[in-house]
């Protein structure tokens, strides 16, 4: 008789598949609970965003908020060349009024602009005489004619925050 050792596979097989099994369910449980956790902090952020009411902006000056209606501003005529990121140039002529005259405060250094899905520009107080608020149909669009890129041109501004 030989001292060999019986291997039974089945039981072998059976606890690697065993293995595999419990551990792609605790990683499936695992993202099912991390995709439940980003869709509860996504809702949770969407209703503590400040609604601004429709043809309106927010402008905000030390800290108090005043609701600007679009439709009542004094708009002019104005035009200036916006360049993009590759260095095309667009020519603009809009109606719309200067962000210095929305804000209405002359002691600040820089004014944030920020778009209905949060997206913001930072206009600095030395820039203010080239940043336009462009308005057509109740929305309004930051356009600053210094820039040699086209990033700081938010659309549907929503809120303006005076620092």
């Amino acid at each position: 008789m030989s001292d060999t050792e019986v291997i039974n596979t089945e039981d072998v097989n059976a606890e690697k598949t065993g293995e595999k099994k419990s551990g792609w369910k605790g990683l499936l449980v695992t993202i099912i609970i991390l995709l439940a956790i980003t869709a509860g902090a996504a809702i949770w952020y969407n209703q503590s965003l400040n609604k601004t009411p429709e043809h309106s902006l927010v402008v905000v000056t030390g800290g108090e908020e005043k609701v600007v209606d679009i439709d009542k501003l004094d708009l002019v005529s104005f035009s200036g060349t916006a360049v993009n990121g590759k260095g095309e140039q667009k020519d603009i002529e809009a109606e719309g009024i200067r962000l210095e005259d929305v804000i209405d405060s002359s002691d600040y250094s820089e004014v944030t602009v920020t778009s209905d899905d949060a997206y913001s520009a930072d206009v600095k107080k030395e820039e203010m005489g080239e940043a336009w608020l462009e308005i057509e149909d109740g929305s309004a669009r930051l356009y600053v004619f210094s820039d040699t890129n086209s990033k700081r041109n938010v659309k549907n501004v929503v809120r303006i925050e005076v620092k």
